[in-house]
């Protein structure tokens, strides 16, 4: 069974978008990217909210 680690996940789509030129990138693209890095922090976040309890 192949298991995937969401945070690594994440980590890996933030840095390909992030490697995007800046003047590529519109403001919804921005703004997704910014959910995302978002995302990524609330589940490497030693917090309750990151481990879902």
């Amino acid at each position: 069974m192949l298991t995937i680690n969401v945070g690594l996940l994440l980590a890996v789509v933030v840095f390909f978008r992030l490697r995007r030129r800046t003047e590529a990138r519109s403001r919804v693209d921005e703004k997704f990217t910014a959910v995302i890095v978002l995302a990524l922090g609330l589940v490497i976040a030693p917090t309750p909210v990151a481990r879902g309890s």
